[in-house]
This record gives C-alpha cells, structure tokens and sequence, in this order.
C-alpha cells in the first residue's frame, strides 16, 4: 500500500471516527449540541434573533432542531462519501464498482452507527437517519466522480 493510500484510508478511519462520537453522546447531550450550534448560526440568517425573547429563541431553537439533526446527517456522511472515493478512485477498479464500494462503506457504516445508538441513553435506530446518511454519501461520491471527470477532460 502506499503512503498516499494509507493516509487516505487514514482519514476515512478518523472521520468514521468522529461520526462514533457525535453518535455516542446520550439524547441531552446531542440535543445540547444542535440547540447551541442553532444558536451560534441563527443570528446569521435571521438577525432579530438577538432581540427575541428567552422564550422565542427557545421555540425557535426547539423548532429547527429536527431540520439541523437532518442536515448534519447528510453533511457528515456528504464528507464521508468524499473521503471514501476520493480514497478508492487510484485503485485500478472499474469507476461503477469504486462507486458501489464507497457508498457500501459509507451505508454499512450508517447501519452500525444506528445500532451503536441503541446502547446510548435516549437514543434510539432510525431507518430514516441511514436513508438521510445514504443520500449524503450519494452526494459526496456524486461530487468526486464529477470532478474527476471534468478534470480528465481539461486534461485531455
């Protein structure tokens, strides 16, 4: 293997990594980061929430929490299906079974992590979590294999 590979498959290990301690932390724990996250990103979209009251940022936050779990879904697995292609695109496969292995990866990896979850309190397996995670790598995977190509053909 060489050294580039490694650390590709590196990277890969380190990001499923820290998808397993985002999956670790108990419902409150979990709810505490999305609610802190709204609100450090809100004021950027919506400047008057500075000036609302406890009780209005806090419907706020409540009520884009669902939306916010959804997009980190898609984000971090957005990212993982990049490292996966990006990790299997130099060996000498055909580009349909690089496809299919990244985002097998990627899947399998979102099936395990829902399990996982079953064990942390509060938390639970949501086959609409791997759906949201499928998509993203889908996307990630997507955007590599584009890239590639529109890279070959400026070179040829």
């Amino acid at each position: 293997m060489t050294y580039k590979r490694f650390i590709l498959w590196l990277l890969v290990i380190f990001w499923m990594g820290i998808i397993c301690f985002l999956s670790a932390q108990t419902a409150t724990e979990s709810n505490q980061l999305s609610g802190h996250t709204i609100r450090i990103l809100i004021p950027i979209f919506m400047p008057e929430f500075i000036d609302m009251s406890q009780a209005q940022q806090k419907e706020i936050v409540v009520n884009l929490q669902y939306v916010v779990r959804n997009i980190a879904h898609i984000l971090m697995y957005f990212i993982l299906g990049i490292l996966c292609m990006c990790t299997l695109i130099p060996y000498e496969f055909k580009l349909k079974v690089k496809v299919i292995t990244a985002l097998l990866i990627c899947t399998v990896y979102a099936a395990t992590d829902e399990l996982h979850q079953l064990f942390m309190d509060g938390r639970g397996f949501q086959f609409s979590d791997i759906f949201l995670d499928f998509c993203g790598a889908l996307f990630g995977v997507l955007m590599v294999v584009g890239h590639q190509s529109l890279w070959r053909k400026q070179r040829d």
